[in-house]
């Protein structure tokens, strides 16, 4: 009767742990590259520097600026590096390579995301910041556009009048 308690809740224990698995699983199939490196590393509490530290220490020697070029999806790690990733995180490179799928699903790769990334590389605001930031400043300028313009539409239908009068 004991042993058998004790098997059922080992039992339960083994079907937690495979529940949580599972869990991890799910959430990691839906995130892209850039969004899975930075989590991982903010939920290690490291900084760019410790990420590069453990890094180093499996023979991967990058910088500060590759690591936050990643997770800004500038570039990508190299598939021995995701491996030395996957050790250091403990999960699987697989989830890696799923990640950088739905990076490329997701369209990260047009020209306007990429627009998008470099400034917020460079200002070092989240993509969600910048995503809003780049569409008021063209919505903006778009703007100033059409002031210009029928500024000018103004000034030549004086000049004209004036010509005419």
């Amino acid at each position: 009767m004991v042993k058998n308690k004790s098997e059922k809740n080992k039992n339960r224990d083994v079907q937690m742990k495979n529940d949580k698995i599972e869990n991890k699983k799910i959430v990691v199939e839906t995130r892209t590259i850039e969004q899975l490196l930075k989590d991982l590393r903010q939920e290690k509490n490291w900084s760019y520097l410790d990420l590069v530290e453990e890094l180093s220490r499996k023979n991967v020697m990058i910088d500060e600026k590759t690591v936050k070029k990643w997770e800004f999806g500038l570039e990508y790690p190299d598939l021995d590096t995701i491996y030395k990733l996957s050790q250091i995180y403990s999960i699987s490179s697989e989830n890696f390579v799923i990640a950088k799928n739905n990076s490329f699903k997701e369209g990260f790769e047009t020209i306007h995301m990429e627009f998008i990334k470099r400034f917020c590389y460079i200002t070092g605001i989240s993509l969600k910041i910048g995503y809003i930031a780049v569409y008021v400043i063209i919505g903006i300028a778009l703007i100033w556009a059409l002031a210009f313009f029928i500024g000018k539409c103004n000034e030549y239908l004086l000049v004209r009048s004036m010509m005419n009068g």
